[in-house]
């Protein structure tokens, strides 16, 4: 993967936020590093469907 050298930030709740760790938690990455990975492949598989 390229150089990281953009920030995105967005609001969720609480809720959503404690997920979102308690994943990253079990597969041993940060919330940011669980983020890039899954919205790369949501990005990979979109850009594949429109060819």
């Amino acid at each position: 993967m390229a150089e990281k050298d953009a920030l995105i930030s967005f609001r969720v709740n609480a809720a959503f936020k404690a997920r979102l760790e308690q994943q990253a938690r079990k597969e041993k990455l940060s919330v940011s590093g669980l983020v890039l990975r899954e919205v790369s492949k949501y990005l990979e598989q979109k850009e594949a469907e429109e060819g």
